[in-house]
C-alpha cells in the first residue's frame, strides 16, 4: 500500500507538536495533559483524514475501530475508566497520522520531544541529584528507564527511515542514563541498542568494528572493576532471573477463562496484584487486561509485522522493535500509556512502504 497525500506545513507541524505534547504528558505525569493531547490528536485526524482515498479506512482504521470497541467492552467488566480508551484512541490515531505526513517536516518536533524527556531525566539525576525512584512522583526508576529506551528507540527509528542515518550519540546517552538509573532491563536493552547502531554505522568498515569492539570490552571491564558491586546491588542483576514478575504473569494467565479471554481481566481482583498497584509488569498482559481480545489480536499482528520486516530485509527496524518489545515485556508502562504510539508506529511502519 502506498500513501500519497499532500499535507500543508501547518498540518505537518501540528502533528509534530502533538509528539511534544505526549512527551510533556509524561514529564508532567498529568492525566489532564494526555487527555488534552488525545483530543487534539482526534482534531488533527479529522483535519487530514484522506476522504478521497477512502480505501485506506478499511485497511488501517479497522484495527483502530476494533481496539476501541474491545476497550469499551472492557469497561463493563473491570474498574477501568473511559480515560484509558481515550488515551488508546489518541495513540492509535497519532501513529496513523505519522504515516500520512512528510516525516522530514516533523524531525524537529521528534528531536524536541526526545530532548524534553531525556533532558528532564538528566536534569533530575545530575543537577538535582534526585534518587532514581523520585524522578517521577509515584513511579519507580523503571519508568524512567522505560522512557529512555522508548524515546531513544523512536528517534533512532525516525532518523533511519527519514535520512538513513545511524547516530551513535543518542544510544550512548541512553546507556549512560540507564546506568545511573540502575534499571536491570533498561541497562541491558540500552547496551544492545548501542551495539545495534554501532554495527549498522560501521558495517562496511571491519577495522573500525574490531578496534571499537576491543575498546568496548576494555571499558566494560573497567566499569566492572569499579562499579560491579553497585550494579549488582542497585539493579538486582545479582538476582539473575529471580523476579516477582514471573509469579504475576502466572497468576494472570491462570485466571483466564472463556469469558475474560474476550473481555479482559480486572487485575484488582487478582491475588498478589494489590502489592504492585495492579501492575502486571508486562505491557502485553496489561493490554489484554484493558482491551481483552483486542490485545490478543494486536499481539498476533505484531508477529505478522515481524514476518514482514524479515521478508523485506528491514532488519534494523525489526531489531529496534524487538528491543522495545523486550523492554515492554518487563514493565507495564505501555498499553495504555504515553508511549503506545511509538510502539504502534514501529510495529506497523511496513504498511507505509509495502
Amino acid at each position: 500500500m502506498t500513501i500519497s497525500i499532500d499535507k500543508t506545513n501547518f498540518i505537518s507541524h501540528f502533528v509534530g507538536f502533538l509528539f511534544v505534547m505526549m512527551a510533556f504528558s509524561d514529564v508532567l505525569h498529568s492525566k489532564e495533559v494526555i487527555f488534552l493531547s488525545s483530543v487534539l490528536i482526534i482534531g488533527a485526524f479529522i483535519l487530514c483524514f484522506p476522504f478521497k482515498n477512502a480505501y485506506l479506512f478499511s485497511e488501517s482504521m479497522l484495527l483502530v475501530l476494533f481496539l476501541i470497541i474491545t476497550s469499551l467492552v472492557n469497561l463493563f467488566f473491570t474498574q477501568n475508566g473511559l480515560g484509558g480508551t481515550m488515551t488508546l484512541l489518541g495513540n492509535l490515531l497519532l501513529a496513523y497520522l505519522y504515516f500520512l505526513i512528510n516525516n522530514k517536516k516533523i524531525t524537529f518536533w521528534v528531536v524536541l520531544a526526545y530532548a524534553v524527556t531525556i533532558g528532564y531525566i538528566a536534569y533530575k539525576l545530575f543537577v538535582l541529584n534526585s534518587d532514581p525512584n523520585d524522578i517521577y512522583e509515584g513511579l519507580s526508576r523503571n519508568h524512567a528507564g522505560f522512557v529512555v529506551v522508548f524515546w531513544t528507540g523512536f528517534l533512532l527509528f525516525h532518523l533511519k527511515v527519514t535520512y538513513n542515518r545511524f547516530p551513535l550519540i543518542f544510544p550512548i546517552v541512553g546507556l549512560i542514563l540507564s546506568f545511573f538509573l540502575f534499571g536491570r532491563t533498561s541497562l541491558i536493552v540500552s547496551s544492545l541498542m548501542v551495539l545495534l547502531v554501532f554495527f549498522y554505522k560501521f558495517r562496511k568498515n571491519r577495522i573500525i568494528q574490531i578496534c571499537a569492539a576491543t575498546a568496548l570490552v576494555a571499558v566494560c571491564y573497567s566499569l566492572y572493576l569499579n562499579f560491579s558491586e553497585t550494579l549488582t546491588t542497585e539493579t538486582n542483576l545479582g538476582e539473575g532471573l529471580d523476579t516477582p514478575r514471573w509469579e504475576l504473569w502466572r497468576i494472570y494467565l491462570d485466571h483466564i477463562d472463556l469469558i475474560n479471554l474476550f473481555t479482559g481481566i480486572d487485575v484488582t481482583t487478582l491475588p498478589m496484584y494489590n502489592q504492585f498497584a495492579g501492575n502486571p509488569h508486562n505491557s502485553f498482559i496489561k493490554f489484554h487486561s484493558r482491551a481483552g481480545i483486542g490485545g490478543i489480536v494486536f499481539i498476533i499482528l505484531f508477529f505478522v509485522s515481524i514476518y514482514k520486516y524479515i521478508s523485506s530485509n528491514q532488519y534494523y527496524i525489526l531489531l529496534i522493535l524487538l528491543l522495545l518489545a523486550i523492554r515492554a515485556s518487563f514493565d507495564g508502562d505501555m498499553f495504555v500509556g504515553n508511549f503506545d504510539f511509538i510502539f504502534l508506529i514501529i510495529t506497523f511502519y511496513w504498511i507505509k512502504t509495502d
